[in-house]
């Protein structure tokens, strides 16, 4: 993915996030008008569907903020640390599950010699690991990792944890549970809530450049 100007990135977000809160409200019209036989179905449904939009825009408003990143060719000097950190990631995992002397000696020379040098920000989709399983600590790990305040989603680790993943695993794992409208009605808007301020965070980092250290 190519984003190389802050209005390029705002237009990305701003589609990505518009389309899924156009397809919750219709969902939640259908679901509103359905016969109390087939509301329970309908019910279980949204929540996987809104568990997969509350993954797929996560994971892809990170992912459009590293490519915007990626294009300014800043070095690992001009990065905040968690996006230096984020760049020299598959180093750090690599000085992490080896107990060989001379690649911790490698990465620490290489820190100090190549801190001025342009940062490889990753810019693949994988790059943002949500792996499929996006609970409350995974998402403070993403906010992290690009810059944004993780801390003020912390009312809403039960709401993520419990009412939104552990209710969808249950019914992807086959298992019968039951899904009140008003619960359901409840958790979307508090999702669709966290989704908004996440886009304006991402977005304000870029137009403000929260990326470059302090």
């Amino acid at each position: 993915m190519k984003i190389r100007t802050t209005e390029h990135l705002y237009d990305f977000i701003s589609a990505d996030l518009s389309w899924r809160k156009k397809e919750l409200s219709v969902f939640k019209g259908q679901v509103e008008k359905a016969e109390s036989g087939v509301r329970p179905a309908l019910l279980r449904a949204s929540i996987a569907l809104l568990y997969a939009h509350w993954e797929g825009f996560v994971k892809n408003c990170a992912h459009a903020y590293l490519c915007y990143l990626a294009s300014l060719k800043l070095s690992y000097l001009q990065l905040r640390p968690e996006l230096a950190a984020l760049a020299m990631r598959a180093r750090l995992e690599e000085f992490e599950t080896t107990n060989r002397s001379l690649i911790h000696a490698t990465l620490v020379r290489d820190i100090r010699e190549d801190a001025a040098s342009r940062a490889k920000i990753p810019t693949s989709r994988d790059a943002v690991r949500t792996f499929s399983n996006l609970n409350y600590d995974r998402l403070c790990d993403i906010l992290c990792s690009v810059g944004c305040d993780f801390s003020r989603y912390t009312p809403y680790q039960d709401l993520i944890d419990e009412q939104l993943l552990a209710a969808r695993n249950r019914i992807a794992h086959g298992e019968e549970d039951y899904i009140r409208l008003t619960d359901w009605d409840d958790v979307r808007v508090e999702i669709i809530k966290m989704m908004d301020d996440i886009s304006i965070q991402v977005l304000n980092s870029a137009t403000q450049k929260s990326y470059l250290v302090e």
